[in-house]
């Protein structure tokens, strides 16, 4: 973190505004909009808006917030599974593919080359 005493609540903040606006954020852990501006632009919210944010934007915001590092690193390995898991079902289609009627195999071929 370093010597900069605000980096807590500028990656609350940042986080926040990738993914909503105040009026939302108001509408989403019940705060008043000003409130919501005042997270937005960088002010640490009390426990109680704490506590609304972790209920609307799950546990990954503390992580980001507080280990981003550690969020970087289950994300990617999150990312890689994902990715081996594509491939497979990729594999698996070709494979089914290349039992169905000729016309089918040149549907999946053009799908399979479009991506």
């Amino acid at each position: 973190m370093g010597r900069n005493p605000h980096v807590l609540s500028e990656r609350l903040s940042a986080y926040l505004r990738r993914r909503t606006n105040a009026k939302g954020l108001a509408r989403s852990i019940g705060c008043d909009p000003r409130t919501a501006e005042n997270v937005l632009q960088g002010h640490w919210p009390s426990a109680r808006h704490w506590l609304g944010i972790v209920s609307a934007f799950g546990a990954d915001v503390t992580q980001a917030v507080f280990h981003p590092e550690d969020a970087v690193a289950r994300l990617e390995t999150e990312v890689e599974r994902l990715e081996r898991e594509l491939a497979d079902t990729r594999a698996r289609a070709a494979e089914v593919a290349s039992f169905a009627p000729r016309p089918a195999r040149a549907v999946a071929a053009r799908k399979s080359a479009a991506q």
